[in-house]
């Protein structure tokens, strides 16, 4: 039975079956409150603020932990942090199920979030180190089609529950328990990851270890462009749309005349269907023409959209406005999902030394989640204010930020070894410089899994 389970757990598919539980915690935590917080509203009369921190207590709790879990794994290992995320996962989803107040759902739900952001880092960090070099875009586009996945799911168990009565919400809550469950049998079969095993034998040697893994080494010359990289990263993977097009889904389809009782939802969850159908493109796409052009061709994309809605928003009105935006509303999430939903999660990972990753790419992670966060919690208020057109203008002039240094800055990420991609960060070698086009060159080769140091170790027994 060990051997056969060893055999298992050896497979790099089982480390993807960990990052896909991963995504299903956060794309389900994260959706099921559209479901929920309406019943939640109604049955303890809250108002448009403490909504708004129902909602956001979540991603308060995924920013804290995607920032905690990135120095607990460096310090005691991945699997501690896997350990967390399924306990935080069973008990924040039960606990807020059973809550009899608003004050207990919010603690509960921060809790939950811890366990979300855990997620959102260490899985995408277990498949990059754990996996073939020339299947980490395929492996690591897993995670984020999860996360649809679960948003999917919570938008069609949020239809079916509808009817049940005011409890619904605590069974919407309830079963986000189910993948934390299967995560904490995940976790008790899984192996550490053989570059934190590689980095504890060293560890003994420590000066040099623990100065390497201080918070300061990000801000040296050699990981101040890759630090800059993740900052566009997380910007064009938060504060070009994504959330308020999925938020304003509901009134550009009212604005279109779909309505009566079931007629949002339902085009909603068709709405979300294709957010995981696009997802899609990526992991067939992405080993064939690569990820610098994938996140480049999507943020252009994304970039367009939300030019044209602000353009809509401002000149047009009822049906004919609702019909031109779900349009580009459909080819927005086409263009987001193919590029940055799938690749953000594995690319942070990729830019950074390896000294510099365990700090660097949690926070780059911690960067995304506090737009997130910030974006929630205020977008509303912003649109009210400023009008919904400037708002998505807003967004497609952040695009074209983005989209303009990511050209100049990115390098070829489907380089043959991580360490060529961090190379051609530090020397400068992306568009336009000779060296870069010899690595494209070489990257057209075919791949091969880079063989095992004789001294390197390999997962445990």
């Amino acid at each position: 039975m060990v051997a056969f389970l060893n055999r298992i757990v050896d497979k790099p598919w089982f480390v993807v079956y960990l990052s896909c539980l991963g995504g299903l915690i956060f794309g389900y935590n994260t959706g099921i409150i559209v479901g929920g917080l309406g019943p939640i509203a109604d049955k303890f009369d809250l108002g448009t603020i403490m909504q708004g921190v129902v909602v956001c207590s979540i991603l308060l709790g995924a920013l804290l932990g995607s920032v905690s879990s990135g120095f607990i794994a460096d310090k005691i290992g991945r699997k501690p942090v896997i350990f967390f995320t399924a306990i935080a996962t069973i008990g924040g989803s039960i606990g807020s199920a059973v809550a009899t107040n608003v004050a207990t759902i919010c603690v509960l739900r921060l809790i939950l979030g811890l366990g979300v952001g855990c997620a959102s880092s260490v899985c995408p960090l277990m498949v990059a180190e754990t996996t073939p070099q020339e299947k980490k875009g395929i492996y690591g586009a897993f995670f984020q089609i999860s996360i649809t996945v679960g948003i999917f799911l919570a938008n069609i168990i949020a239809l079916a529950l509808k009817k049940i009565g005011e409890s619904n919400w605590r069974w919407m809550f309830a079963l986000g328990a189910v993948p934390g469950v299967l995560m904490f049998f995940v976790w008790i079969i899984i192996k550490e990851s053989p570059i934190y095993l590689e980095k504890k034998n060293r560890i003994n040697q420590s000066a040099e270890v623990q100065k390497k893994s201080s918070f300061s080494i990000l801000f040296s010359k050699q990981n101040r462009k890759p630090m800059f990289i993740g900052f566009l990263l997380a910007t064009l993977s938060q504060l070009t749309g994504i959330n308020a097009f999925m938020y304003f889904s509901t009134t550009i389809f009212k604005d279109a005349g779909i309505s009566g009782e079931y007629g949002p939802d339902i085009a909603a969850i068709i709405l979300q269907f294709w957010n995981v159908a696009t997802t899609l493109i990526a992991l067939f796409a992405v080993n064939k023409v690569g990820r610098r052009v994938l996140l480049l061709t999507g943020s252009s994309v994304m970039t367009v959209c939300d030019l044209v809605i602000g353009l809509v928003f401002l000149v047009a009105s009822g049906s004919a406005r609702g019909w031109v935006a779900i349009v580009f509303l459909f080819i927005f999430i086409a263009g987001f999902e193919s590029s940055i939903g799938v690749l953000f999660w594995f690319v942070i990972n990729e830019i950074m030394d390896e000294d510099a990753k365990n700090i660097g790419a949690p926070i780059i992670n911690a960067l995304q989640w506090l737009f997130n966060l910030l974006l929630s919690f205020f977008f509303l208020s912003v649109v009210q204010y400023l009008g919904q057109y400037v708002m998505f203008f807003i967004f497609g002039g952040i695009g074209i930020f983005c989209t303009l240094f990511l050209k100049i800055y990115l390098p070829n990420l489907n380089a043959p070894s991580t360490t060529t991609v961090q190379e051609q960060i530090h020397n400068n070698n992306t568009v336009g410089s000779d060296e870069y086009f010899q690595h494209e060159k070489h990257s057209e080769k075919p791949l091969t899994t880079p063989e095992l140091k004789a001294d390197q170790p390999t997962f445990p027994a």
